[in-house]
């Protein structure tokens, strides 16, 4: 499993597992997440500092396991931790800049690249939730998003349907909490 990707879903199963305390379940995560925090951590504080950041994430990551939700997604959980460890870094390296031009230029671009990222992964989430919703649920959502024609139903219904896949889409993406 250390030579290929771990799919997301096995990454939550990894995750859930290492929140109940099966710390066997780190080496696969360690290695997985720990490719992505490099990767992130290489485009936002370069080459020299990103594998000391990505050791603090992942040091973050097992020692905050036990915060984690097992049943709801690993990677927002697992960016949110990064993006705060990258930023934390900037905040840090840029101390030693003399050139407060050159230094808002390296941060907005860092941070152009992260909130990037950040979008894309929940974009990826979102669509991900999406799919799992019943076909009249997704079809109210593809017509508010603006995907689709609404479908040919009252407003009233429209709207129960939209309610209710809000509903379902604050459990699927690990907001259930929200009002």
């Amino acid at each position: 499993m250390a030579d290929q990707a771990i799919r997301e879903a096995e990454l939550d199963l990894l995750m859930s597992r290492l929140a109940h305390g099966d710390r066997t379940a780190f080496d696969n995560l360690y290695t997985e997440l720990g490719r992505r925090a490099l990767r992130l951590a290489r485009l936002s504080v370069g080459e020299g500092a990103a594998p000391d950041v990505t050791q603090q994430v992942l040091e973050r990551v097992f020692s905050r396991a036990s915060d984690f939700t097992p049943g709801r997604p690993c990677l927002p959980w697992f960016y949110a931790i990064l993006s705060n460890e990258l930023r934390a870094e900037r905040r840090r390296s840029a101390r030693f800049l003399l050139d407060e031009d050159v230094a808002a230029l390296a941060q907005s671009r860092s941070a152009d690249a992260e909130d990037e990222l950040l979008e894309r992964e929940l974009c990826r989430a979102l669509e991900g939730a999406i799919a799992e919703l019943d076909a009249d649920a997704a079809a109210a959502i593809a017509a508010l998003l603006g995907r689709a024609a609404p479908p040919d139903v009252k407003p009233a219904t429209l709207r129960k349907r939209l309610s209710r896949a809000y509903a379902k889409l604050r459990i699927l993406l690990g907001a259930d909490h929200v009002g």
